[in-house]
């Protein structure tokens, strides 16, 4: 009896990871709807320089392709046991990550902005608190009976509650946007005073990407439409607020919605609110993943009720193209910006995951161009 649980754990384990090893190979990147979940690449404009996708886990997935089984053709060694194989990809996926330029993931090409957004730039860099998340992330990569006990539970829990509740419960997945150093390097810019009155993160997540510097100001709060999060992010010590209601209960010196816009159905409804919750002299803290390719979990067909304008070929023409739209139809100024990693926590396939986040402080414009 004991023998036959014991096969059978060992089939679904290797099933399991036979599965994901599957899914790594054919897919780029990671989505996000402030969890870990694995999609199709944000591939929505043809002509986007390769630069700004990340290729590396394309080539390198036809590179182990090429790689005969047990054959040892050009020198490699492909193990036959999928654990044994999965292992060794992993191996050979974190050191492409060792060696990567990390730097890369803050750099713009400002021949293709104009003179204005030049201007609000600001310059960041992996700072030490970022690398603290990427190595704690490389750590925890290597749990394997951890790894393989979330691979486990996702596949019985996907059938009864999200991937955002999944991970909420298995406390998985965390992100990461930016340190407390890069968040007041943007905020500094506003003029006004930091650390003064409330916080609110719409659309917290687990809270992991404001908790790093909303602690600047003395009250935070958050909203979150999952369960299992709500509970995570009360136990951080965030207010939670209804996600229909949460602009009408007091007004607030900084917003934040980090990587929501295009997960959300209604992304101008999402700004319209935050623009009659703001405090005078209140700043908006968004970010938004480029190129963009709005996914909504909640709806049947994962499409928004509401898409922003954003086009163009390159980041540096959607972040022109969101800016505009920004300030004519939304009714926000830009303050500054910056290029930074959307980071998440990796699995047994990977340490971690990234995509092209652009990141800005907004402030409202004197006249709402609703009315």
């Amino acid at each position: 009896m004991h023998l036959t649980i014991r096969l059978l754990c060992y089939t679904v384990i290797i099933h399991c990871i036979l599965t994901v090893e599957a899914e790594y190979k054919s897919h780029l990147s990671c989505y996000h709807t402030k969890v870990c979940q694995q999609s199709s690449s944000r591939d929505g404009i043809s002509n986007l320089s390769p630069k700004y996708l990340q290729a590396g886990v394309e080539v390198r997935g036809s590179n182990v392709d090429k790689m005969t089984s047990g054959s040892g053709v050009n020198g490699f060694y492909r193990p036959r046991s999928a654990l044994a194989r999965a292992m060794y990809e992993k191996q050979h996926n974190d050191r492409y990550l060792q060696e990567l330029d990390q730097n890369e993931w803050y750099r713009v090409n400002k021949d293709r902005l104009c003179p204005e957004l030049i201007k609000k730039f600001v310059q960041l860099y992996p700072d030490e608190e970022t690398k603290e998340f990427l190595s704690a992330s490389i750590d925890k990569s290597s749990w394997v009976w951890t790894q393989i006990w979330y691979l486990l539970a996702k596949a019985v829990l996907r059938h009864f509650w999200s991937v955002t509740d999944i991970n909420g419960w298995l406390g998985r997945g965390s992100m990461f946007v930016l340190s407390e150093a890069q968040a007041r390097a943007l905020l500094r810019t506003t003029g006004h005073g930091i650390g003064a009155g409330a916080l609110v993160d719409v659309g917290a997540g687990d809270g992991e990407v404001s908790r790093r510097f909303a602690h600047i100001y003395p009250h935070n709060y958050a909203t979150e439409i999952s369960a299992s999060m709500r509970k995570t992010l009360a136990e951080k010590g965030y207010k939670l607020l209804d996600t229909e209601k949460w602009h009408h209960y007091r007004q607030f010196d900084c917003i934040c919605m980090l990587n929501l816009l295009d997960r959300c159905s209604k992304p101008k409804t999402m700004l319209k609110q935050a623009r009659d919750a703001l405090a005078p002299g209140g700043v908006l803290m968004l970010a938004l993943v480029l190129p963009y390719k709005p996914y909504v979990e909640v709806t049947s067909d994962h499409k928004p009720e509401e898409r922003l304008p954003i086009e163009g070929a390159y980041f540096e023409d959607q972040l022109a193209a969101f800016v505009k739209f920004m300030r004519e139809e939304a009714g926000f100024e830009l303050v500054s910006w910056t290029r930074a990693p959307y980071l998440c926590e990796g699995d047994f396939a990977q340490a971690y995951y990234w995509l092209d986040d652009s990141v800005y402080v907004f402030k409202p414009t004197a006249v709402d161009p609703t009315t």
